[in-house]
């Protein structure tokens, strides 16, 4: 009765996580949604500011 894929579920998450070579591309989409709400509230702002006037 051993299940393979229950093992998996047991295992740290950092040990599923690809080996570097995806270093790069995670830390890209860090900044991305780092980014990201401050881009959409600068265009709300922006919005606003012209609706206003």
């Amino acid at each position: 009765m051993y299940d393979p894929g229950g093992a998996m579920g047991d295992s740290p998450p950092g040990s599923l996580q690809p080996s570097g070579d995806d270093s790069t591309g995670s830390s890209w989409w860090d900044v991305v949604w780092f980014l990201l709400p401050i881009l959409v509230f600068v265009i709300l702002l922006v919005a606003m500011a012209f609706l206003a006037s």
